[in-house]
């Protein structure tokens, strides 16, 4: 482009760059940030006049013709041209019957979303009108996300259509405040004082809030949509509740998204993505620029379960006022701030910008009527959630259908209105006793995933060992180290080290301590306990003495088994210890019976509810509690495991 072509070189805005590199990354996916808005025009149309009008609107807003650049730059810039070819294309479905022609709308609406813009071949916006009829149309604007945000599209159809009442002229439209005096603005900012307000808001976040799973090289996708009604009712209640609290509805949806959040993730500080508007009032006539001046920033939800949901409505409130006068700092810079590798991956944008309705043409003779219809928009985030006030608010869910799926997203739209049904009536209360689950997923909470009864075996633990032996009684059973022993080898050693033990007064409802590091010994050695008919008692040798001795103390077993390496560091007791490796037990276990034992030759018969083993914490005192499991309870667990 040569220089007498040019009008004029920009930098770009906050998000801007964003867009950019979203923009740039993958050129050959899909550019989420297409963006397409329908209108539906009936009536006896001009199309003359009305390309003629979209030619004044190119031609007026400079910004709308903007082509980015930043190869061989240091920083990307927006290069504004002279003159620009006015993308208009008209297309005739007219012929097709209902049917045929939402399927064709349909499908070229598809089609013109997929088709990306050139970002370096201006201007990144194409107008198409469909004819579906006598004197019904179809106007469809397509354009990238870099140029304008939702604020600035109603301003854009103002003065479209105030140029289509002059016959495609735009003489009666007011002079145009340049996007070049926002951009201004942006430089002029506090950066350093941006930078800390940011930097103290966010002290202390160190992970990511994150509700979609981490996937390298993830594409764009287009999004899919849920879209949830809340009722007038609900809706007034909402208002009331903020006016009385002294809060905007803005800060009562971003608080019911924070305690979703937390809810979903388990954490109790979250953080989400919140577009903001981005006009300051210190810029005269800014509420009717055309251009981008959204920016996404962090926000920040401490969940405190005690506080009362009107101390927290008013805090998120407060932290967020002081933000005010510092949003227009990038993301990526209030990013880099934090030791996070990333802050969020869902997104909250209240629409809080005059949509209003299309102006219409004045002359009676040529009036035609506008409508709008739903657009396409989206973001690069797995979640994005759309509040769209009214009498009746509305909540849409933007989500990407290879992260979530359709009843995901409904489930998280039925919990968020939960939580604002909540806030409307529970003030007072504290945030921690929000109930999210409704009476279907309470039901599954419950009930479906505690079904957990199963059919166990009527045996004891030693029993079903004894059974595996004899169906594989050659197979690996244990190997530790060096050590490998089969099923009939490790059964023979248990039995003949339990007949030591009942010889010296291990049985039934009584306690055998087991301190033994992690060998080949220490498997044997519970086991052996089992077939006995006792309960076992773990003791970590590593343990403080001071515990130990607490233990011994407390589950008076008859028995400590234990090597000659690790008895001298236990705490003095009178409990009897077998050494394992003393030549004499060595001797007299080698000798013992390898069979399996039966009640006869234990002190007497072992039943299911006599202890298995007692396993020690470390309790609410800071003393060590014994939790004692039967054997009924412990083939139940491993019949449950298996």
């Amino acid at each position: 482009m040569k220089r007498n072509e040019l009008e004029d070189i920009l930098p770009l805005a906050p998000l801007q760059e964003g867009l950019l590199f979203h923009a740039l990354y993958d050129e050959q996916a899909l550019d989420v940030y297409t963006t397409q808005m329908s209108f539906l025009i009936e009536g006896p149309l001009n199309v003359a006049a009305l390309k003629a009008s979209a030619r004044v609107v190119l031609e007026r807003h400079k910004n709308l013709r903007a082509a980015f650049m930043h190869e061989g730059l240091r920083q990307p810039v927006q290069v504004i041209p002279r003159k620009v070819e006015l993308p208009w294309e008209e297309i005739d479905f007219s012929d097709l019957d209902a049917g045929s022609q939402e399927t064709a709308v349909a499908q070229w609406l598809e089609q013109d979303r997929a088709r990306r813009f050139d970002l370096s071949a201006p201007p990144l916006l194409r107008f198409t009108l469909i004819r579906l009829g006598h004197q019904r149309f179809r106007l469809e604007f397509t354009s990238h996300h870099l140029l304008l945000d939702g604020w600035s599209l109603p301003v854009l159809m103002r003065d479209l259509m105030t140029a289509y009442e002059q016959g495609g002229r735009g003489h009666g439209l007011a002079p145009v405040r340049p996007y070049r005096d926002y951009l201004a603005w942006v430089a002029q900012q506090d950066r350093g004082a941006a930078e800390e307000a940011w930097r103290r808001s966010l002290a202390g976040v160190e992970e990511a809030t994150r509700l979609a799973p981490v996937r390298a090289g993830r594409v764009p996708v287009a999004p899919e949509r849920v879209t949830v009604r809340v009722p007038e009712e609900l809706t007034a209640a909402l208002t009331a509740a903020a006016r009385g609290c002294g809060v905007t509805l803005n800060t009562v949806v971003q608080q019911a998204w924070g305690v979703l959040l937390g809810h979903m993730t388990g954490q109790d500080d979250v953080v989400f993505g919140a577009t903001v508007a981005g006009r300051p009032a210190q810029i005269p006539g800014i509420e009717s620029m055309v251009g981008l001046f959204i920016n996404t920033v962090p926000v920040r939800v401490r969940l405190k379960p005690a506080e009362s949901v009107r101390e927290a409505l008013v805090r998120l409130q407060d932290e967020q006022s002081a933000l005010l006068a510092h949003q227009h700092l990038k993301l990526t810079d209030i990013h880099n701030l934090t030791p996070a590798d990333e802050l969020f991956d869902t997104v909250v944008v209240f629409e809080n910008y005059p949509v209003g309705a299309v102006p219409k043409a004045a002359e009676p003779a040529d009036a035609i009527r506008v409508e709008r219809l739903e657009g396409r928009n989206s973001t690069h985030y797995p979640l994005s959630l759309i509040v769209m006030p009214g009498d009746e608010f509305r909540l849409r869910l933007d989500y990407r259908p290879d992260l979530f799926d359709r009843a995901a997203a409904e489930q998280i739209g039925s919990q968020l209105t939960r939580v604002l049904e909540a806030t409307t009536t529970g003030l007072d209360g504290a945030v921690g006793r929000f109930d999210l689950l409704g009476a279907a997923e309470r039901h599954q909470v419950l009930t479906e995933w505690n079904d957990t009864a199963r059919e166990t075996p009527a045996v004891l633990l030693p029993e079903l060992f004894e059974t595996q032996t004899a169906r594989t009684p050659h197979a690996a059973a244990l190997i530790s180290g060096g050590v490998e022993l089969s099923y009939v080898e490790l059964n023979s050693r248990a039995n003949r080290l339990a007949r030591h033990l009942v010889a010296c007064g291990a049985g039934p409802e009584k306690l055998v301590a087991v301190a033994l590091p992690r060998s080949a010994d220490l498997v044997v050695a519970l086991l052996a306990v089992l077939k006995s008919g006792a309960g076992y008692v773990p003791l970590d040798p590593d343990y403080p003495s001071d515990r130990i001795a607490y233990v011994l103390a407390d589950a008076e077993p008859v028995l400590v088994i234990t090597d000659t390496e690790t008895s001298p560091g236990l705490p003095d007791s009178d409990v009897t210890r077998v050494l394992l490796d003393d030549d004499e037990v060595v001797h007299v276990v080698a000798t013992a019976s390898a069979s399996d034992l039966g009640d006869g030759d234990r002190l007497s018969s072992v039943l299911a509810a006599h202890p298995a083993y007692v396993i020690y914490t470390s309790g609410s005192t800071g003393r060590p509690k014994g939790v004692v499991v039967s054997h009924a309870a412990l083939v139940s667990f491993l019949a449950g495991v298996g």
